[in-house]
């Protein structure tokens, strides 16, 4: 099993869409856990989660009560994909972050759910985790326990600044919470040719020394097609199988396995 988290400094980058349409490829074969850290709670609705349901279990009932998996593991719900299953988000999620702060050992409470419940967990070959834009105690329980943490850019200058600032605060936190350095890509989105300047900051960034070394040689391009994916509640390989977008996605998932991500 690997566990893969998602991370971005900045909003509006199309990290969870990535992160969905990513999944969607990976449990044509595989299972895929999807765990929502996120409490804008945008991958459990695109999953199509219902996050108004009452009494409804959530990623916040592992950091406030140590639920188990078997509780709040929503499963398939993506309907043509049976592999993907996850623990969706809630907007009082922010609520956790105040009332974990003092508590001893809190960036390992994900770690530790995971550890206690590898039985159930055992099935998946893959644990994708979605953060939001920050490095919170819960974000940073999710990049503690990860194999590899994927940075996901927009193509712009604020984007990849957001990037540098994630390396340096990451680095910092990191070295304190003894985890060697598993930062181990970066994906440029939403890439518009259209726009001759976005062409001139691909090319910042393939020469920027913070994050060349981390950039995919493939560059997700800007596509009303992946709106459809949000809206539908399906992945980019159940709407538009075969399209240019779904092969840019294949593309990525080719160069991250290359790397040894997946």
């Amino acid at each position: 099993m690997k566990i893969i988290t998602i991370g971005t400094l900045k909003g509006g980058t199309g990290k969870t869409s990535t992160l969905f349409n990513l999944a969607g490829l990976l449990a044509e074969k595989q299972k895929v856990l999807l765990i929502d850290c996120d409490p804008q709670t945008n991958l459990s609705l695109n999953c199509g989660v219902d996050i108004t349901v009452k009494n409804l279990k959530t990623v916040k009932d592992i950091f406030d009560d140590n639920a188990i998996a078997k509780a709040v593991i929503f499963k398939n719900p993506v309907k043509e994909l049976p592999n993907i299953d996850i623990i969706p988000s809630s907007i009082r999620l922010t609520e956790t972050e105040l009332q974990i702060s003092a508590r001893a050992g809190r960036e390992n409470i994900l770690k530790n759910f995971l550890l206690d419940n590898q039985s159930v967990l055992s099935e998946y070959a893959y644990i994708l985790i979605d953060t939001n834009p920050s490095m919170g105690i819960v974000n940073q329980n999710a990049f503690l326990v990860a194999d590899s943490i994927i940075l996901i850019s927009d193509v712009s200058l604020n984007g990849i600044q957001g990037a540098e600032l994630f390396i340096e605060l990451w680095e910092n936190s990191r070295k304190y919470l003894r985890k060697e350095n598993n930062i181990k890509a970066l994906i440029l989105n939403n890439f518009d040719k259209r726009i001759k300047l976005s062409g001139e900051l691909v090319e910042y960034c393939r020469d920027n020394e913070g994050v060349k070394d981390l950039i995919l040689d493939t560059i997700i391009p800007a596509s009303v097609q992946v709106k459809n994916t949000e809206i539908e509640h399906r992945t980019i390989n159940c709407l538009h199988n075969n399209s240019p977008i779904h092969n840019a996605y294949k593309n990525v998932l080719y160069k991250l396995q290359e790397r040894g991500i997946f």
